[in-house]
């Protein structure tokens, strides 16, 4: 076998190994994290993602964050058609709609951000917030 058949067949092996480019789509993306003690504190996933040098863009996002503890417990669920991760802010954001799914209560809204390392969740617009639990004392 000559030596430019042998490249020009191992080409497409050598591109398949190299790093993703933000023009690379990952069909049914998923990306844990991990707490100090090895508990999943959340879990990324897309139905579709293009991965870049900083930042994830996803569709069909579906966040789930757990307590971190070791039964994995889920504490919050956060959906949205589009977003973008930032995983090295463990920051998330989009401009489309959200949902944020607790046991307690559940907020849907557009223009939001997520930032897991301060646990805090902004919605700018179209807010609505359903209690799932007594209130009894909210208008004293």
């Amino acid at each position: 076998m000559s030596l430019a058949l042998f490249i020009g067949l191992l080409a497409p092996v050598l591109a398949a190994t190299s790093p993703l480019t933000t023009q690379t789509p990952v069909k049914n993306f998923r990306l844990p994290t991990y707490n100090e003690a090895g508990h999943r504190s959340m879990l990324i996933q897309g139905a579709r993602a293009i991965v870049g040098a900083d930042q994830i863009e996803l569709t069909d996002l579906n966040l789930t964050l757990f307590t971190g503890d070791k039964a994995g417990t889920i504490e919050t669920i956060i959906l949205s058609p589009q977003a973008i991760a930032e995983p090295k802010s463990e920051r998330i954001h989009g401009e489309h709609a959200v949902r944020f799914i607790r046991n307690d209560l559940e907020i849907t809204g557009e223009r939001w951000t997520y930032n897991h390392h301060e646990k805090k969740v902004s919605i700018a617009t179209k807010t609505r917030i359903t209690f799932h639990v007594p209130l009894p004392d909210i208008l004293k």
